[in-house]
C-alpha cells in the first residue's frame, strides 16, 4: 500500500526525482531545502545577462529509464555538445583521450621510457601481492595498475588537491570509481586507437559527445520542481531541518526553521538526502540511545570538501577551445576549469564569455574565508602562466561558495558510513539516499537513478528490497 504523504529532506537531483515520481502517482509530497534554490549542484543562475551553472556539468545517461526521464523533462532543449576535455601537462594542453602525435611531441623519450619501466616494475611486484580489497589505499590501487612514476606525475597532485588528503589515506574505492581504464596498458591502447573504452560508450549519444540542456544544466531540476508543484506537491526553500523525532522505531515528526519560525511536519515516510555527516545529529529519540551516540561519533569522522567557484567575465569568444580543462599540477590552486559558452552559446551575449575555475578546500583553509579579490589574485597569475586569460581581459569576477560538495572517501569511510546506514535501516519509515546522504561521489544520471529506485520501493513500502537494490550504488563508476 503506497504512503499517503512523503517528506523529502533535500531538493537536490535525487530528492527531486523521488518527489516528482511519487507526486505523479498521487502521493502528497513535501520537500524541505535549506538553500534558496532547488536543484543542489544542478543549478543554473542568472548573473546580469549571463546564465551560469555551478561548475561544468554533462548529462551522460546509460539506461533507458534515466534517458527517457530527462528527455521528457527537457524535450528538444536537450542537445548534443562536442566533448573537448584537456589536461594541462608538460606546458601544453593535451587532449583526452590523448592523441599519439601530440604525446610524441610533448613527452621526451626518456620520460616515456621511465613511465613504462615504472609500470613494469609495479606490475611484477603486484603478481606477488594479493588482489584488491577494501583495506587497500588509493595509492596502492593506482601504483599496481599505472606504476609509481605515472601516479606521481598525474594522479597524485590532482587527487590530493581535490580531496585534501595524501593518496595513502584515501580509499581504493575512490580510485576504482574515478579511473575508467584498468591500467597503463589499456590507456596506451586508447592512445593508439583513439577510443575511450567501453565504460564511456552509450547507445544514447556518440563517443566524443554529451547531452546538455541549451538553457543551462539547471533546466533539468527546474522542470522537476515545476512538475512537483503542478502535481500538488510543496517545496519549501530556505527551510533548515532542526530535528527528526523518533518514536517506536519510526520518524514521528520533523522540525524545521523557516523565516525565523519553528515548524513541525509529519509524514508516512521520510526520505533524507541530508549529508551523512549531519543526519545522525538531527535524530532525536524519545529515550537516550547509546547506539545512536556511537553512530554520531562515526558520522563525525566523515568529511566533505568545500568548493569555491571563481567566475571571470571576459570580452573574448572563445576564451579557449575546451569544454573542460584539468590542471593536475600542484602549481595551480584550481583543479578544473571550464568555459560556459562552450556548453551553450544561448546562455550569454555573443560578444562575451564566462570562464570558471574550481578550488576545493577545507573550512579552515585561508582561501575559504578570503574575499573575492584575494581569490582572484591567487588565481589570475596562474591562469596567465597557463596562457588562458590575461588580467587586462577580465571585465568582472565573482565567486560562489558551496559546502557538502566532495565526499572524502578515506580508508575508513566505509565502516563509518555503514554505521549511519545500519541505524537508518532500523527506522521503519526513514529512507536515506543521494550523493550527500549516501556519501557518494556520482554523476547526475546516477543521482537521478537513485531517486527513481527509491520512489519505486517507497510506493510499495518495500524497504527490504530497497536495502538490497541500494547495494549496487557502491558499484557506480564516474564517467569523467
Amino acid at each position: 500500500m503506497k504512503p499517503g504523504k512523503v517528506l523529502v529532506l533535500g531538493a537536490g537531483p535525487t530528492g527531486l526525482t523521488t518527489a516528482y515520481l511519487l507526486a505523479k502517482e498521487g502521493v502528497q509530497v513535501e520537500v524541505l531545502e535549506r538553500l534558496p534554490w532547488a536543484g543542489g549542484l544542478c543549478k543554473t543562475f542568472q548573473h546580469g545577462p549571463y546564465s551560469l551553472d555551478l561548475g561544468p556539468h554533462r548529462f551522460t545517461p546509460h539506461t533507458d529509464g534515466v534517458y527517457g526521464f530527462v528527455k521528457e523533462l527537457c524535450g528538444d532543449d536537450l542537445v548534443l555538445v562536442d566533448e573537448r576535455i584537456s589536461f594541462y601537462l608538460f606546458g601544453d594542453y593535451l587532449h583526452y583521450p590523448p592523441k599519439l602525435g601530440q604525446l610524441l611531441r610533448r613527452v621526451a623519450p626518456w620520460e616515456a621510457g621511465a613511465l613504462g619501466l615504472s609500470w613494469l616494475w609495479e606490475s611484477a611486484r603486484g603478481a606477488f601481492r594479493r588482489s584488491a580489497d577494501s583495506d587497500e589505499s588509493y595509492e596502492q590501487w593506482m601504483r599496481a595498475r599505472f606504476g609509481g612514476k605515472m601516479v606521481d606525475l598525474i594522479f597524485r597532485p590532482i587527487v590530493e588537491k581535490t580531496w585534501g588528503l595524501p593518496l595513502r589515506d584515501l580509499s581504493w574505492r575512490l580510485a576504482r570509481q574515478r579511473v575508467a581504464v584498468s591500467g597503463l596498458g589499456q590507456a596506451v591502447w586508447q592512445v593508439v586507437t583513439g577510443s575511450r573504452g567501453e565504460l564511456y560508450r552509450s547507445r544514447y549519444y556518440p563517443e566524443g559527445k554529451f547531452f546538455y540542456p541549451r538553457k543551462g544544466f539547471g533546466s533539468i531540476t527546474d522542470r522537476m520542481a515545476e512538475e512537483i508543484r503542478g502535481h500538488g506537491g510543496t517545496i519549501r526553500l530556505e527551510s533548515q531541518v532542526e530535528a527528526i523525532h523518533l518514536r517506536d522505531g519510526r520518524v514521528a515528526s520533523v522540525e524545521y526553521s523557516s523565516n525565523g519560525r519553528r515548524n513541525t511536519t509529519i509524514a508516512d515516510a521520510v526520505v533524507s538526502v541530508l549529508p551523512a555527516t549531519i543526519l545522525p545529529m538531527m535524530l532525536t529519540p524519545v529515550e537516550q540511545d547509546p547506539y545512536l551516540e556511537e553512530v554520531r561519533e562515526a558520522a563525525g569522522h566523515l568529511r566533505f570538501r568545500k568548493l569555491i567557484l571563481l567566475y571571470l567575465v571576459v570580452e573574448r569568444v572563445p576564451i579557449y577551445e575546451h569544454t573542460v580543462a584539468f590542471f593536475p599540477s600542484g602549481d595551480f590552486i584550481f583543479g578544473r576549469t571550464w568555459e560556459q559558452g562552450n556548453f551553450s552559446r544561448e546562455m550569454m551575449p555573443d560578444e562575451c564569455s564566462v570562464f570558471g575555475a574550481e578550488i576545493t578546500c577545507w573550512e579552515d583553509d585561508d582561501i575559504w574565508t578570503a574575499d573575492d579579490a584575494q581569490v582572484f589574485e591567487r588565481v589570475i597569475p596562474q591562469l596567465e602562466a597557463a596562457r588562458v586569460v590575461r588580467r587586462d581581459e577580465v571585465e568582472e569576477y565573482f565567486t560562489v561558495r558551496l559546502d557538502y560538495v566532495y565526499p572524502v572517501l578515506d580508508r575508513y569511510f566505509e565502516k563509518r558510513l555503514r554505521a549511519v546506514e545500519d541505524y537508518a535501516a532500523n527506522v521503519e519509515n526513514l529512507w536515506i539516499n543521494g550523493r550527500p546522504g549516501l556519501f557518494s561521489y556520482i554523476n547526475i544520471h546516477q543521482a537521478i537513478e537513485m531517486g527513481m529506485v527509491a520512489a519505486r520501493h517507497i510506493l510499495t513500502c518495500d524497504k527490504a528490497a530497497w536495502q538490497q537494490d541500494r547495494e549496487r550504488f557502491w558499484e557506480y563508476r564516474l564517467i569523467e
